[in-house]
């Protein structure tokens, strides 16, 4: 599949199923994100996989955040909720947490290092599409939580920039259905020049 084509054919899907991508698959998604323009190429990316097997504990600290912040705000979580932190990493077959480790400059602004994240991340989501696999990129109250971030290995200073669900999409009748997108840009595009 061309660029043009995994950039045309990717959506955010809710719901994936194995399989997941293989290991070979992984590294290619990977080579691909690090590709992402990079100021001062301090490759500020970190991806952390989480396979199957690890969903549930990692879901348990989910969830011991989700109460934390809950005593935190004064509004208890409800076990509904809680159950939705600890089982919401099954939505796909793999999870990769993307976070931007900050750099030890000055130099390069801090939000320029996330920006280099993000586009890794897009990279990364494309790479999946042109795979063939669906994809989906997460955020929520967790990629702010500090003992999210701390029980990643990250930072205090660090930043989680999504979760992005990795699988495969469902087919037949259970497969979404995608309207075609408009690619009219005539309302967000404009050419800048000088006042006479």
């Amino acid at each position: 599949m061309n660029a043009l084509d995994a950039i045309r054919q990717r959506r955010s899907i809710g719901r994936l199923s194995a399989p997941a991508p293989t290991d070979e698959h992984l590294r290619e998604i990977f080579a691909a994100a690090v590709q992402a323009p990079d100021h001062g190429e301090l490759r500020p990316w970190r991806f952390i996989v989480i396979r199957t097997e690890h969903m549930a504990a990692f879901g348990e600290i989910l969830a011991t955040a989700a109460i934390a912040r809950g005593r935190a705000s004064g509004i208890p979580p409800t076990e509904g909720q809680l159950t939705k932190e600890r089982t919401k990493l099954g939505r796909a077959p793999l999870v990769v947490v993307a976070a931007a480790v900050k750099g030890p400059t000055d130099k390069i602004p801090w939000i320029e290092q996330q920006m280099a994240v993000a586009a890794a991340v897009e990279n990364a989501l494309l790479a999946a599409t042109a795979l063939g696999y669906g994809s989906m990129w997460r955020t929520g109250d967790p990629v702010y939580d500090p003992t999210v971030k701390a029980a990643l290995g990250l930072g205090a200073d660090d930043a989680v920039i999504g979760f992005l669900y990795l699988g495969t999409a469902p087919t037949g009748g259970s497969a979404p259905s995608f309207a075609t997108r408009s690619t009219d840009t005539g309302a967000v595009v404009s050419e800048w020049r000088p006042a006479p």
